[in-house]
C-alpha cells in the first residue's frame, strides 16, 4: 500500500503502453485525457471494478493520442476521492506513473470488486455501473441482482415448476428471452421473472448478455 501523493513507477515500459494504447479502449481499458473532477471518473472506477477490473490511463486521449498529464498529485487526488468517498463499498486502486520522455501518463489498476455492486453516490442517490465493450453504462436491475446474487453467501435455490418448464420449452425453440418476454408470455411480475433468470445464470444453467442496453438469457453453452 502506498500513501497518497506517493505514485510509484509503472513497471510497463513506454514501448509496452504504446501497444496497450494501439488495442484501443474495450471492456478493460478506460482512457481519460485529463480527470476535471471525482464525479466524472466515478462512473469509470464503479464500472471496472463491477466487471472484470481493468485500467485506466491518465494523459491519453480518446483517439489514443498521449496527451500527458499537467499535474499527476492532483489527477491522482481526484481519483482516490472518487474511489474512496463516492464508491460504496470503496474500490481499491492502484495508480502507478509512466514517464515518456517530456510527458508522463497516469495507469490506474482497478481491481474487480470482492463485493459487488460498486455504487456511486452523487445527490443523494446511488447507481451503479459496468462496462459494456468500450462504455461504461448504468447497470440494469437484472445486473445488479446478478452481482448481489453472486457474491451472496446465502444458497442458490430456484424452484421448477409449471412456469419453468415453459421457460425451458421456449428457450429450446426461440435460443432468447428477456425479462420482459418471459413476464409477459409466462404471465408472472416482472420481478419474478428476473429472480428466476437470475438464480438459473447463477446455477450455470443460462447465460445472460447484453444488447441494446437490455438483458438477455440464453441456455449456456455447457448445458
Amino acid at each position: 500500500m502506498y500513501s497518497e501523493g506517493e505514485i510509484p513507477k509503472s513497471l510497463l515500459s513506454p514501448h509496452d503502453l504504446r501497444i496497450l494504447i494501439d488495442r484501443g479502449e474495450n471492456v478493460h481499458v478506460e482512457f481519460k485525457k485529463t480527470i476535471p473532477s471525482p464525479e466524472k471518473i466515478a462512473r469509470e472506477i464503479s464500472a471496472l471494478a463491477n466487471t472484470q477490473g481493468g485500467l485506466i490511463l491518465v494523459g491519453v486521449a480518446d483517439n489514443g493520442a498521449i496527451v500527458g498529464i499537467r499535474d499527476f498529485y492532483e489527477e491522482e487526488h481526484w481519483i482516490q476521492e472518487a474511489a474512496g468517498r463516492l464508491c460504496r463499498p470503496k474500490v481499491e486502486i492502484h495508480p502507478e506513473l509512466i514517464h515518456l520522455q517530456d510527458k508522463d501518463v497516469l495507469l490506474v489498476r482497478i481491481d474487480e470488486a470482492p463485493s459487488k455492486p460498486v455504487y456511486v453516490r452523487q445527490k443523494g442517490r446511488r447507481t451503479a455501473y459496468v462496462r459494456l465493450e468500450d462504455e461504461s453504462v448504468t447497470a440494469t436491475l437484472d445486473a445488479i441482482r446478478l452481482m448481489r446474487s453472486a457474491t451472496s453467501q446465502a444458497p442458490l435455490s430456484f424452484e421448477y415448476g409449471e412456469k419453468e418448464q415453459f421457460l425451458f420449452r421456449y428457450l429450446h425453440e426461440y435460443g432468447e428471452i428477456t425479462v420482459r418476454s418471459y413476464s409477459d408470455l409466462a404471465a408472472i411480475p416482472i420481478r419474478q421473472a428476473s429472480s428466476t433468470l437470475v438464480a438459473l445464470v447463477n446455477a450455470g444453467v443460462l447465460s445472460m448478455f447484453n444488447r441494446d442496453r437490455e438483458e438477455v438469457f440464453c441456455f449456456s453453452k455447457t448445458v
